[in-house]
């Protein structure tokens, strides 16, 4: 048996987002002979919409579903410990405020017995006094962690100025399967299923449609670009909490007159002919760690214009793979944007420089090695390691190098 014996711990709702995508390709990703490797995900059991079961188990993973019935459900508790003995598990690897805050208790709960707690700062998204207290819950229990990951150098900032002793932070990029995500991949797009087969510019966006991507800022950028351009359609790939966000932007495109225009694609479970169907991606999020949607893109070869939130600035290089703007700045979005439309040969080079730099810097192999090398590091398997120069702590080069 391997000498780190993993529990990936995760609390999320329908189909996750970008943290999942990590968590899954990792676990069935992992040096068996380094990692054995269980992953837990806690559902809540009134979300009859999820699906992480059913992407676990397509992969092979070593997989249980936690079912809770309230917002501390101590039935979970008991589950991850019983998962815990049963697998002999000595490295809980969580990636969430629910999830650490499990993980912390099953620690002391199992005394003397050592397990290890690792935790994952993917993000504080939510808006909002909720949002405030979870996310300085979070922070409290992350500084009775073992070893932490943040998944960008801002993130990293977040979390020093909460308190967190930067000595347990390792800063590990986000990072694709590039392999996967290419153009060579895309056997046909969207755009014919979608009926804007002859539609030009089509403005882009995939990821959660909630308060904090600040969509509102996205259509009016995309509106304001393509006045000159009937034919441009805006779409919008993915599904909320519920529905209130969606319905709030039904109604702010027919005040702006693009109803007709405007095409929520819903949630997609095969995101490359999605990604294939854009001309430019626009990203105009306020609350997030590293996003996954900008990678997806870049390896897609898609120019990108985003807002400057958490670590974007740290994927996109200002003016080489597309454009960075101030966080609700339409004008600016929208002159990037426009930018973009009226140069072919702009968006062509911004979309190659981009698929480099992610092949360069954001390698998913390398990204498990050294996740792999902290998780010895962790349990004092080996002696201190070198860090991995592009893609851990602040050896990472500087943003702009490609």
């Amino acid at each position: 048996m391997p000498d780190i014996r993993l529990l990936e711990l995760r609390n999320t709702y329908k189909w996750g987002g970008g943290p999942d995508k990590t968590i899954l390709l990792s676990a069935q990703r992992h040096d068996q002979a380094r990692v054995s490797v269980v992953v837990g995900y806690i559902r809540d059991v009134r979300d009859r919409e999820f699906r992480i079961a059913e992407q676990a188990r397509s992969r092979g993973l070593n997989f249980y579903e936690i079912e809770e019935r309230g917002k501390f459900d101590l039935r979970v508790l008991r589950a991850i410990r019983d998962l815990v003995i049963r697998h002999d598990i000595n490295l809980i690897h969580a990636h969430d405020y629910k999830s650490d805050l499990f993980a912390y208790l099953i620690q002391r709960w199992m005394r003397p017995r050592r397990v290890a707690l690792l935790s994952t700062a993917h993000a504080w998204v939510m808006l909002g006094l909720r949002g405030a207290f979870y996310r300085r819950l979070d922070l409290f229990l992350m500084k009775r962690f073992d070893a932490l990951i943040a998944v960008s150098h801002a993130t990293k900032e977040e979390m020093m100025s909460a308190g967190v002793p930067p000595a347990k932070i390792n800063v590990i990029h986000n990072a694709i399967d590039t392999e996967v995500w290419a153009r060579a991949q895309v056997s046909t797009d969207l755009r014919e299923e979608l009926g804007i087969a002859g539609a030009f510019p089509v403005i882009g966006y995939v990821g959660r449609i909630d308060p904090e991507k600040d969509l509102d800022t996205w259509l009016h950028a995309a509106v304001a670009a393509t006045g000159q351009f009937p034919k441009a359609r805006f779409v919008l790939a993915g599904e909320g909490r519920d529905g209130t966000t969606q319905a709030h932007l039904r109604r702010l495109a027919e005040t702006l007159g693009v109803a007709d225009r405007v095409i929520f694609s819903g949630y997609q479970s095969h995101l490359l002919p999605t990604y294939a169907a854009f001309d430019i991606f626009l990203f105009t999020s306020r609350r997030e760690g590293l996003p996954n949607s900008i990678l997806e893109a870049m390896a897609m070869g898609l120019p990108v214009v985003t807002t400057d939130v958490a670590g974007a600035k740290e994927l996109v290089d200002h003016g080489q793979t597309g454009f960075v703007l101030p966080q609700g700045d339409v004008r600016g979005l929208a002159e990037a944007v426009t930018a973009l439309v009226n140069d072919a040969e702009l968006r062509s080079r911004m979309g190659e420089c981009g698929r480099r730099r992610v092949e360069h810097s954001f390698s998913f192999t390398k990204r498990l090695r050294s996740v792999e090398d902290l998780y010895e590091k962790t349990l004092g398997l080996t002696p201190p390691k070198k860090e991995h120069p592009t893609h851990v702590g602040t050896h990472l080069k500087e943003p702009g190098v490609s």
